[in-house]
């Protein structure tokens, strides 16, 4: 202070004032009177020290000169220039460099901080967000606006409505369309225009459907479409004469999905006669100026960019002043998501999905007591369900398990989109629109127990320790290999920075601890940049040593186990793995994460999905299904239909048993069912209740069933074992099992092949077992050997002893290190039912009691 000419004299006050959130520092000379402002406003986070003297009446009078001002200026601008914040601050007030101001000597009057307009109507704010999905056409609009409608009122305090805002995304397909009609004018400006013409039509359309017959409403949003559209043809023309486009104009055109969504859900609650006003959000969301990178990709984690909050909240004050301070009742206001402007004007967005990010930021401008996203899914699931269809909706999880999902490629929710709401401590629900009843997934709280807050009250359920399943689908792996790393330093530190300098954006890293090998996976489209610039950082190893390598694996996925519940529990990286061994899934590489709630694996793209499934089933013991292919219907074949039967209804089983806390989230699809005629195949299972209706004295002739019987996806064709089991090979189905019914020494003989492929067998075929014995010794060479298809299991204990658990009492004696010196019994189920029907009737000869058990076909 002392060095700057004309600075504040000993005995004056001085007031410095640091953000240590935002790097912004600003000084304020203060006299005993009042003198201009030369500093910028602090933000929330700001934190204030004061150092001050108190001047003598005679001292503090006195003019500011220009040259105290000037230097003053000159001092904020250049801690101004390492702030964001005070970027903001320093252009929304007038510059007093080069004037002379006189000083009173009397102190100002203390001013009370006025209350922002928003929050005059004494209740929480609720804030919604609706995606393209939602807004796809009329009747979801509709929907969407009888769904705010209903919200505000549920939540009434003291018969008061609840003041409502909703952020709204772009129709359905409205902004990849926006971004086709900018790409399509440097080919063809004719046909650009012409998918403009197309694109907002569409709007319009829906506009009038929405809102019929209410030109008053409906006038003025078409007429702001058509100058849109106006302004359009002209940047398509000029992109054109370009051969280029600006990313300044793809943003800027992108963005009117938004601004064109907001006007149409806005007009139509008007129509119901409620008070409601829509935002641009280009004009009170403010971001600072960055590298003009268009638009990004869809889901993808990209950098938080950080609004000026202050700034923004001062033009939102500023716009409810001019269109929402004269009007009573709790209002309904519709905000533009993903759009915004930056400090000098430009227009600007949050990025591909950053709709999200739009309705966090503003849940924190208006103190909103939670944030709901409108999905056309029912919260936050355990995995995909487009991958996963067992996958079911998550209760409850933090913010922290929230973000490690969405950056592991969950797409419910954007990762930028938890910053503002876990500052502000904002509870986030994601919730169905179709069915709004649904609690859906609430999002609170920190996982860590040092972050964890007082009031979050989620108890970890020790029985799901991992919440959800997710992944990453392409990525390619970059290794740089060599036996000269062994102990040498910076070897990582060149890896990641050779990386870093294309923009390469590093996954996941693995590394052994040996320092052979260091391995990081990127975004499939990076793949060949980032091996080139690793090669070009290691090129004089690469040249000295032949055993120094860099290479690149394309077309694999990251798949990851996320949950809070993982913290100091023990079997969990076991059990993961052993449920991809169990799927004949092979492991590339694994990473895991040192807060312990993340578990990551590399596999090949081809065997996601049936990594996926096979996780899921693993973890959370909910509608574990195992794919049944059923060869034979005769009265064995037709006996275990009946038996799978009563097991889908639930017959005769308690759950309360220990043996059976997993089984009873087990699911039986009958997929496959053939006997020497015909075969009948069915993705999602064959309808059992059906077949069972066709059971005739004891047997099924499939000849007799007709495919009108059964839903539209079964296939019915002749009997084929090679396509049989094709169909039986299916990726979702981790778990496959065949089940023999019959005799046959032909099917009898594929055993082997099955086995080494994985499928488990079920049978009580003897033929295998009593024909040659390299035919018996190549079936069990492959049971339980974990090689490139997973380990197989065959169960052949019906083949002996009419059913009794002969084979595998016995295998559990020899396990254990008993010796069997001799076995005594009856042990064929056809000479057993003989005898007794010879000790019930000693009378009775051999002959027929022997052709009893023939018709029985024992």
């Amino acid at each position: 202070l002392k060095e700057i000419p004309g600075g504040p004299q000993p005995g004056q006050k001085v007031v410095v004032q640091m953000a240590s959130s935002m790097a912004f520092a600003t000084l304020r000379p203060t006299f005993s009177s009042s003198h201009p402002v030369l500093s910028s406003a602090s933000s929330n986070h700001h934190a204030r020290t004061r150092a001050s003297a108190a001047p003598s009446g005679a001292e503090a009078a006195g003019v500011v000169s220009a040259g105290t001002v000037a230097a003053c200026g000159a001092v904020r601008r250049r801690v101004a220039r390492r702030s964001r914040g005070s970027v903001a601050r320093r252009s929304a007030r007038p510059s007093f460099r080069g004037q002379r101001r006189s000083v009173a000597t009397e102190a100002p009057p203390e001013t009370k901080t006025r209350q922002q307009a928003w929050k005059k109507y004494g209740l929480k704010w609720g804030v919604h967000k609706f995606g393209g999905a939602s807004l796809n056409d009329a009747e979801l609009y509709k929907t969407c606006g009888d769904l705010l409608l209903s919200e505000s009122k549920n939540h009434a305090v003291n018969g008061q409505n609840v003041p409502t805002a909703a952020i709204v995304s772009a129709a359905g397909g409205m902004t990849d369309a926006l971004v086709s009609i900018i790409n399509t004018s440097l080919v063809s400006v004719e046909e650009s225009c012409e998918k403009l013409t197309a694109t907002a039509e569409r709007q319009k359309s829906i506009l009038l459907e929405l809102v019929p017959d209410h030109k008053e409403l409906t006038d003025q949003v078409i007429k702001n479409i058509e100058q849109d559209q106006d302004a359009v043809k002209a940047m398509l023309l000029a992109a054109s004469k370009m051969r280029g486009v600006p990313p300044q104009m793809l943003e800027l055109v992108a963005g009117l999905g938004e601004v064109w969504s907001a006007q149409t859900l806005a007009a139509y609650l008007k129509s119901v006669g409620t008070t409601c006003e829509w935002i641009d959000a280009r004009d009170v969301l403010i971001v600072p100026d960055g590298p003009l990178s268009g638009l990004g990709e869809k889901g993808t984690a990209m950098d938080t960019i950080e609004p000026f909050w202050d700034e923004s909240a001062e033009r939102l004050e500023r716009w409810w002043l001019n269109n929402l301070a004269d009007k009573e009742g709790s209002p309904f206001v519709i905000i533009t998501g993903f759009v915004c402007s930056t400090m000098s004007g430009r227009p600007t967005t949050l990025k591909r999905s950053g709709s999200d990010y739009s309705a966090t930021i503003f849940a924190k401008i208006l103190d909103a007591s939670n944030v709901t996203f409108w999905k056309n899914v029912s919260g936050v699931y355990t995995a995909d369900p487009r991958q996963v269809p067992e996958a079911f909706p998550i209760n409850s999880m933090t913010f922290d398990e929230a973000m490690e999902l969405a950056y592991f490629g969950g797409q419910v929710l954007h990762p930028s989109a938890m910053v503002p709401c876990i500052e502000e401590r904002i509870p986030v629900l994601v919730k169905n629109v179709f069915d709004p009843a649904h609690p859906g997934t609430r999002v609170y709280g920190r996982g860590d127990a040092i972050l964890r807050w007082d009031d979050q009250d989620d108890e970890i359920d020790e029985n799901m320790p991992v919440k959800a399943i997710t992944s990453i689908e392409k990525v390619s792996l970059i290794t740089i290999t060599g036996t000269s790393f062994m102990g040498t330093h910076g070897v990582a530190e060149r890896f990641m920075a050779a990386l870093a300098s294309v923009g390469v954006n590093v996954i996941l890293t693995s590394q052994g601890s040996s320092e052979h090998s260091i391995s990081v996976a990127v975004a499939n489209t990076d793949g060949k940049l980032a091996l080139q610039a690793v090669e070009d950082a290691f090129q004089l190893e690469i040249a000295r040593n032949t055993e120094t390598r860099a290479n690149l694996m394309e077309d694999l996925s990251i798949l990851a186990v996320i949950g809070e519940g993982m913290k100091n529990y023990a079997g969990i990286s076991g059990r993961f793995f052993n449920a991809l061994g169990q799927s004949k899934v092979n492991i590339v590489a694994i990473a895991q994460g040192s807060s312990e709630r993340n578990i990551s694996a590399v596999v090949s793209r081809d065997e996601l999905g049936l990594a996926l499934k096979g996780t899921h089933d693993a973890f959370l013991l909910k509608e574990s299904c195992v794919s049944v292919s059923v060869i034979g219907s005769g009265r064995v074949g037709s006996a275990f239909l009946q038996k799978l039967k009563a097991w889908e209804s639930n017959e005769g089983r308690d759950f309360s048993l220990p043996s059976m806390r997993e089984v009873q989230y087990l699911t039986i699809d009958l997929r496959a069912l053939c006997d020497k005629n015909k075969m009948f195949c069915a993705q999602r299972g064959l309808p059992l209740a059906e077949l069972e209706k066709h059971i005739a004295d004891g047997s099924l002739d499939l000849r007799k069933i007709e495919g009108k019987d059964f839903t539209s996806e079964t296939e019915v064709s002749d009997s084929n074992l090679d396509a049989f089991i094709e169909f039986t090979e299916s990726k979702e189905y981790p778990r496959k099992i065949i089940v023999d019914c019959t005799d046959s020494e032909a099917v009898a003989s594929r055993y082997p092949d099955w086995l080494q492929r994985g499928f488990h067998i079920i049978t009580p075929n003897r033929q295998v077992l009593v024909g040659p014995y390299e035919h018996y010794k190549e079936c069990f060479k492959h049971v339980g050997n974990v090689g490139k298809f997973g380990g197989a299991q065959f169960r052949y204990d019906a083949t002996v002893g009419g059913q009794i658990p002969i084979i595998t009492l016995l295998q559990d004696l020899l396990q254990t290190g008993d010796r069997i010196d001799s076995l005594t019994g009856v042990l064929s189920g056809t000479l057993s039912l003989a005898f007794n029907q010879l000790n019930a009737d000693p009378e009775m000869p051999f002959s027929q009691a022997y052709q009893l058990a023939s018709e029985r076909q024992l």
